[in-house]
Parts: structure tokens; sequence; C-alpha cells
């Protein structure tokens, strides 16, 4: 389990300074909100295990592999601790392997399958173990398996589709600079050099251009390195949740951007919300679990009071409305799915539409993005281009 640090107040508004144990950061403040705390700081303990703890768990891609096979696996009808010895027979992914290992050692102990998965190291993510353990309660694993493995696909099929769209642009992007490098360090001080000793007046772009290139050759390297450590160390706060939130709000302000984003994350909501409810799961529950699914930080924190809501008598369809982010006419299908208690199938309906707009979306911005970066790209070659043939052009006149 995780360690979590925080700072609450009690009834009488003391302070106090603790460390609770858990799986995620939602769980942590569950615990310490049923302790009567209002919360005023949370974060997790980090040490150098838990620095790689983040590569200790399956990824996507494998988490998705290992579901597909055992879905296909279940439907034969054989037990589940033949399913798993038969998977450890054929599997050759040493990470899912071991998982494979851990579980089959755990069942001969007489765990639960959910309880063996969470056992185990490495695992896989948390919402996952719960959605298993409601659909073994309920007699509904198969059913509930196979709509795990579509999720699976979904969020696979989704970042696959985001990374390819930024493939091209990203290598036109590193070709152009390692191309514009050369220039300004190689041939354009040749330029300067030239006209150093001339009694011409250099236009403004020119004069701009040497001294870009003359820094460069000075401190390219320290502003290289600079640069690395930035990026370095923004990736190692990525998982603090004040960097997250202002991340995510950032990119929430984006045109285009925005909506793939709000899309992107209902779809998962969706589909998610039809299987916690297919497998069994009380719907505040069910609302919980979706919302800690979720990847987009700022559209969770909105989300995260929803299931205390509901608990409170409300509708899903209300309090969705309220938060203003998601489609007007999917929460006048969620108001009918939940007047006609048919939310298991409105919410499968919605994630297949969303998921088309997502794809078709992520398809229009990448088009966007290749002849964006082809522009800008022409803009600064052609800028050089009259910055270093401007001053030539004006030493003809001369002659």
């Amino acid at each position: 389990m995780r360690k979590f640090l925080y700072n609450a107040m009690n009834s009488s508004g003391s302070i106090t300074k603790d460390m609770v144990e858990a799986n995620t950061i939602e769980e942590a403040r569950d615990i310490i909100n049923q302790q009567k705390l209002v919360i005023l700081k949370i974060k997790e303990k980090k040490n150098i295990k838990s620095f790689f703890s983040s590569k200790a768990d399956l990824s996507l891609k494998q988490t998705s592999q290992f579901f597909t096979n055992f879905s296909i696996m279940m439907e034969t009808g054989i037990t589940i601790s033949n399913v798993i010895e038969n998977l450890i027979d054929t599997e050759n992914d040493k990470k899912i392997l071991m998982f494979l290992n851990n579980i089959s050692q755990n069942l001969r102990r007489g765990e639960s399958l959910a309880n063996s998965m969470r056992a185990s190291k490495p695992s896989i993510e948390v919402e996952l173990i719960k959605m298993i353990e409601a659909a073994e309660v309920s007699g509904k694993l198969l059913t509930v398996l196979k709509e795990m493995n579509l999720l699976l696909s979904t969020k696979t099929m989704l970042r696959q589709k985001i990374i390819n769209a930024l493939i091209y642009p990203f290598f036109l992007l590193l070709v152009t600079i390692i191309v514009l490098n050369i220039i300004l360090t190689q041939v354009v001080p040749q330029f300067a050099q030239t006209f150093q000793n001339t009694d011409t007046s250099l236009p403004t772009i020119t004069f701009f251009l040497f001294k870009i290139s003359n820094f460069i050759d000075n401190y390219g390297l320290e502003t290289l390195i600079g640069f690395t450590l930035t990026v370095l160390a923004l990736a190692c706060l990525k998982s603090n949740e004040i960097i997250k939130s202002k991340l995510s709000q950032i990119s929430l302000k984006i045109p285009y951007l925005n909506k793939l984003i709000i899309n992107g994350n209902y779809v998962l909501f969706c589909r998610q919300m039809s299987i916690n409810l297919l497998s069994g799961l009380q719907i505040d529950h069910a609302i919980d679990l979706s919302i800690s699914s979720l990847s987009n930080f700022s559209i969770k924190n909105k989300l995260k009071h929803i299931p205390e809501e509901i608990r409170k008598g409300s509708s899903l369809s209300k309090e969705l409305k309220l938060v203003k982010i998601f489609p007007a006419y999917s929460l006048t299908m969620i108001s009918a799915g939940e007047e006609s208690n048919q939310l298991i199938r409105v919410f499968d309906k919605l994630s297949n539409q969303l998921n088309t707009e997502v794809e078709n979306s992520i398809e229009r911005i990448s088009k966007l993005i290749e002849p964006s970066v082809i522009i800008i790209i022409g803009v600064v070659v052609a800028t050089i281009a009259f910055g270093i043939l401007s001053p030539i052009l004006t030493l003809n006149e001369i002659v």
C-alpha cells in the first residue's frame, strides 16, 4: 500500500498531522473523512522505492493483453485456476508471467480472484480489481470481463491514435531543429564574418539572426542542458497534485484540445459506469470508482462531490448538469435512463457514440497539426533565408 501524509482539522478546530496507508489518494481521503476530520493538505510520502513504483504495475498495454487472453479463456468454461495455469504456459511477457504466477499462488491459498490480483506484485489498477471483486459477488464475472476488455481496448486505442497523430509532427520538428542548428552554427557565422568588416548597415532581421547564432555558439550546450533538466524536473513533478491540477486546467482552455479531453474522459466515464453497474455496484460506489479512473485531474475534481450528493438523494443527471462539462443531449439520455432503470444500457450506448466522436476529433486535430507545423517551419526558414539574402542584395545594389 502507498503512504499518504496529511494535515486535517478536527471538530474542536485543532490541527492533526498524521499518515494513512491506502491504495489510492481517494481511498486515503475516505479513511480520513471517516474519522470526521476536515482535510487541509494531503500528499503521498515519497521514497526511492516509491519513485519507481509506477513501473512496478502492468502497463495499459500489458493489462489489456492480459484481460483479452483471460476473457477468451474464460469463455471456454474452464475454472479460473485452470485459465491462469494455461496462460502461464503460453505467456512470453516476463512481467505478465510474474503477475500470473503470483495470482496462481494466491488462488491456491484460497483467495478470490480479486484478492489474488490485489496481493500480486506486479499488480493492475485498483479500479479494475474493484470491478472484478463486485463481479465475483454478483456472479457476472464472465460478462464483466468482456466489458472490461472492451474498456481497456478503448483506452489503448485512444492513446495509440493520439501517439500516431503526434509522431509525424514530432519528427518533422526534430529534423527542422537539427537543420536550423546547423544553419545557425555553421552557415550564419560565415555570413556574419563576411559582413563584419563592411560599413554596410545590416537589416534588423539579419542583425537579430547574427545575435541568435552567436548566442547558440556560446551558450548552446548550457541551454540544451538547462532545457533537459527542466523537462526532467517537470516529469518528476507530474505526480504532484498542484502541478497536475494546473496542467489539467490549462489543457481545458486550449481550443479543440479541450473538447477532445472532455469527450475522451466522458467515454471512459460512461464505459466504466456501464461495467460498474453491470457488476452489481451501488450507483454511488459505481460513480466514485468511475470518477477515480479519469485521467484529467481538473475534471475529476469537479465530479468528486457527486457520490456524496447521490447518497443525499440527488440524481446523477442533475449533478452532471450542475457541473456544466458534458454535452446536454447525453444528460437527457442519462435522466431518461434513471427514470426507466436502464442506466446500464444508456451508458453503453453513450460510450459507443462518444467514442466515435473522439476518434473523429483526434483525426481532425491530427490534420490540423501537420499543416500548422509545416507552415510554422516554412515561416522560420523563410525568415532565415530573408535575413541572409537581404544584406547580399543590398551589397549588389551598392556595387
